[in-house]
């Protein structure tokens, strides 16, 4: 939730000086409305099609439009234009129609997509750019993590492959850790996997640069992870006689939002959440948002120390294993 109203706050605070803003109707015929946030990690992108006139917002009929998706996709040797296909998902209770295509995304790659209007062959566009891909190189791999220091610490990342890191295509980072753990219940079969988040870092693109050393970063204090630990409601509402709980590795994760996601918060790792009308627009001969997404994750090993005082520390039935590994 603070993640959100960051974000939507952040927003606001820019958009209100931007000249992006449109009339979301036509008051002479139909506006075209297209929303899409594309994604390199994700099995399929969607896009949100429709119409919007003085009466109401409205689906396309499938003859009404042609939409076409141009770039390169993964595993292809050179740039090709296909067509997206449609699929009826329920949302919010109703039935709405999204297309789609399962072909995958390439990182820092142009895409464009096409909508012809059949009635008047106004051919309307957008274009957005991938986020480039991601390394986190502060941890490095080759440590632990160790949750026993009060000095602040940090957590750098770069884009890579590509010639102008660390330009990586982003206007806004939100980094969060995960503490991540096996639990069985008393009298219970199976074992359930779950987590404690830790909300660490986010903010603008341009704020988290350090311009010397060409790389982003964040700070976050390593002891709070015991604070967090000894005031987390699930573990301290459900850790009955019995229970056993084994630690697994600890992953820090780095969400990358695309510059016009200022006024779109998209969370949960869903592909994307698609208004029925937006105020902000970079689509040619309609309206809308094209825009892009992406997340990566690193995981670490908790130190043997840390290890100890979780199991042996709190009463939430963490069993130390000496052996942990990634």
């Amino acid at each position: 939730m603070k993640k959100f109203l960051t974000i939507i706050v952040l927003a606001t605070i820019i958009l209100t000086s931007c000249t992006t803003k449109v009339d979301l109707y036509c008051y002479t015929g139909d506006t075209t409305i297209l929303y899409s946030v594309l994604d390199t990690e994700v099995d399929t992108n969607y896009f949100r099609i429709t119409k919007s006139s003085l009466e109401g917002n409205y689906t396309y009929n499938y003859d009404e439009i042609d939409v076409r998706f141009a770039g390169l996709f993964k595993n292809e040797p050179q740039p090709d234009t296909i067509m997206l296909d449609t699929i009826t998902l329920m949302t919010d209770g109703f039935p709405k129609t999204y297309y789609y295509t399962t072909k995958k995304l390439v990182e820092n790659q142009e895409y464009t997509v096409m909508v012809l209007r059949k009635a008047d062959s106004v051919l309307v566009t957008s274009k957005a750019k991938t986020i480039c891909k991601i390394s986190i190189i502060r941890p490095t791999a080759n440590f632990g993590i160790n949750f026993q220091s009060n000095n602040v610490n940090q957590i750098q990342w770069v884009g890579t492959g590509h010639d102008n890191a660390p330009d990586i295509n982003a206007g806004f980072f939100s980094v969060t850790g995960y503490f991540h753990y096996r639990e069985l219940m008393p009298g219970a079969v199976d074992t359930v996997d779950r987590y404690m988040e830790w909300t660490i870092g986010s903010g603008q693109a341009e704020q988290m640069q350090n311009p010397s050393f060409h790389y982003y970063v964040t700070h976050y204090t390593p002891s709070r992870f015991f604070f967090l630990l000894e005031n987390d409601e699930y573990l301290q509402n459900n850790s009955p006689y019995g229970v056993q709980r084994w630690l697994l590795p600890f992953e820090f994760r780095l969400s990358v939002y695309g510059q016009e996601l200022f006024e779109y918060y998209v969370a949960n790792n869903s592909t994307s959440i698609i208004p029925e009308v937006p105020n902000y627009s970079n689509v040619e001969n309609g309206i809308g948002l094209l825009s892009a997404r992406t997340t990566m994750s690193k995981y670490y090993v908790i130190e043997q120390i840390c290890r100890k005082r979780i199991s042996y520390n709190y009463p939430y039935g963490f069993i130390y294993d000496p052996n942990l590994q990634n």
